[in-house]
């Protein structure tokens, strides 16, 4: 999983993120950086208006850590569980 971080902020912002929970806010995620080998918090991380974003990994990372941290995203946009759930 850390080498598709690596992959990824060569081109883009990137964050490594362990869970859902380290998204903190619209302006805080708390993400592993690959260069300091820790957690640090990143400021500024989530534009405002619409954007792409690109969610990728490892094989062994199980399905609901990627679903909780794909909500938790909508979360900080303002749309519910219920408004996804309903959309599907």
């Amino acid at each position: 999983t850390s080498h598709l971080a690596e992959m990824g902020e060569e081109k883009l912002p990137t964050f490594f993120v362990r869970n859902a929970s380290r998204l903190l806010s619209t302006r805080e995620i708390l993400h592993y950086d690959l260069h300091e080998r820790q957690e640090v918090i990143a400021e500024g991380w989530l534009p405002e208006g619409r954007l792409v974003v690109g969610i990728t990994a490892g094989a062994s990372c199980p399905n609901n850590l990627i679903e909780e941290t794909l909500i938790r995203l909508f979360e900080l946009r303002g749309i519910g569980r219920e408004q996804l759930e309903a959309a599907a």
